[in-house]
């Protein structure tokens, strides 16, 4: 092999050990992270992760699509099948461990008709003597002559603890034996959708105005509206937050700060959530 060649043969050797290095390099650089958990805030966090991803090219934010509950979110993270769990509800003391929960928005909760029942408003003892199965028609209402049917969780969720919270004849009240019992918040509001004298306790985030035979009654004249929760006039909301693997680092930190610029809290407000970091 002659000079020129080997010199050839160097700069090609060369050129070749570059490429590989920033091949390498491009993959190190480049993070994932998955999320997950309760539906409620599932919309608003998937907007998030794709704003976040059109500044953040080399960064992957994968968020799961269908509702793992608040349980499954805090059980992903603990066993590190998620690097974010979104929980409806604050972590209980026996949850904490080395979880950490960081509060990201208000969400509403509400109760929610068919459109065709007429009825505007309903005070607190009202709706206790629906859910108790007290009042069997709208008509007792002054509404359409139609059965009311209570539509429950097969457990009480986050929704439900919500208003025994909060609602002093809701604390300790036996919920109807008649009640349809289903398992997750987007079949309760498939059904108060599709069937007209329904009536039940559902979360008034982004999955909530997916429908559109539905309605959110007033609550003793007081509409469900981010100005009334944001004052607490309207006092059904409960927190909705994330929860990490100790403090958060890497991409899931960047990600959890992105959450709490102006950008970031503008998509949370977008869907009905109120922003509180």
């Amino acid at each position: 092999m002659n000079r020129k060649e080997n010199k050839m043969s160097i700069k090609t050797q060369v050129i070749t050990t570059l490429a590989l290095f920033f091949i390498c390099f491009s993959a190190s650089a480049q993070e994932k992270i998955v999320v997950g958990g309760s539906g409620s805030l599932n919309e608003e966090i998937s907007d998030l992760a794709k704003a976040y991803m059109a500044k953040n090219s080399s960064d992957v934010i994968e968020v799961r699509p269908e509702s793992m509950s608040t349980e499954g979110g805090i059980e992903g993270v603990r066993i590190g099948r998620l690097h974010i769990g979104l929980i409806s509800r604050p972590l209980t003391q026996s949850e904490k461990g080395k979880l950490l929960y960081l509060p990201i928005a208000r969400s509403m909760t509400g109760i929610v008709i068919h459109k065709s029942i007429a009825v505007d408003n309903l005070t607190e003892a009202q709706i206790c003597d629906v859910f108790s199965g007290k009042l069997k028609s709208w008509k007792e209402l002054g509404a359409n002559d139609a059965t009311i049917t209570v539509l429950t969780r097969k457990r009480d969720d986050n929704n439900t603890e919500t208003f025994r919270e909060k609602m002093a004849c809701f604390k300790d009240l036996v919920i109807t034996a008649h009640a349809i019992a289903l398992v997750r918040g987007n079949e309760v509001l498939a059904a108060l959708d599709k069937r007209p004298g329904t009536v039940g306790i559902v979360n008034l985030g982004s999955n909530y105005r997916d429908y559109e035979n539905i309605k959110a009654v007033p609550i003793n004249s007081i509409s469900p509206t981010a100005e009334t929760a944001r004052t607490e006039k309207y006092r059904y909301f409960s927190e909705r937050g994330l929860v990490t693997q100790g403090e958060p680092h890497g991409l899931t930190k960047r990600f959890i700060e992105f959450m709490t610029t102006p950008e970031g809290r503008k998509i949370i407000g977008s869907q009905g959530a109120i922003p509180i970091r």
